[in-house]
């Protein structure tokens, strides 16, 4: 019998797993696993959309005020500015990898505002971002030759 090999295994093929799968170097073998089948992933029935400030209008200040008062004291500003700052480079990525985006009528991408943001700064995929995403990053991961993907492991 035969042992398979990897370099990386990762436990847990939703968003976070795929996208660390994606971003590992591809002379790496990676093993990502699924308890299920990973179409059946919880980050697909997320509706909304994702916060980043990709508008010249709006500031990453303005975004971080926003986030701190939505969260009542129970945030790290220096954390959710660190966050906040590679936003917009995150909507990049997810962008390369196929993620089907709402754009508005000049191409760009279509932001909305949502819960306690004082400007327009989510971008979204209609009403099932989520799904877009998970659709998109799982594809991707199917296509890359060194992710293999196991599911049904427990």
């Amino acid at each position: 019998m035969t042992q398979p090999c990897t370099d990386v295994l990762i436990i847990g093929a939703g968003l976070a797993g795929m996208a660390a799968a994606l971003s590992l170097p591809p002379h790496l073998r990676v093993a990502l696993l699924s308890k299920g089948a990973a179409e059946e992933c919880a980050s697909a029935w997320a509706q909304g959309g994702i916060a980043a400030v990709l508008d010249a209008q709006d500031s990453i200040d303005e975004h971080a005020a926003d986030t701190l008062v939505a969260g009542a004291g129970q945030c790290d500003a220096q954390a959710v500015r660190a966050i906040l700052a590679q936003a917009p480079a995150a909507i990049d990525w997810l962008v390369a990898h196929g993620v089907p985006f709402t754009r508005d009528d000049s191409g760009g991408l279509h932001l909305t505002r949502e819960g306690g943001h004082g400007r327009r700064r989510i971008v979204h995929a209609a009403d099932c971002t989520g799904q877009a995403v998970h659709a998109a990053l799982l594809r991707a991961c199917r296509e890359r030759a060194n992710i293999d993907l196991h599911e049904h492991t427990s």
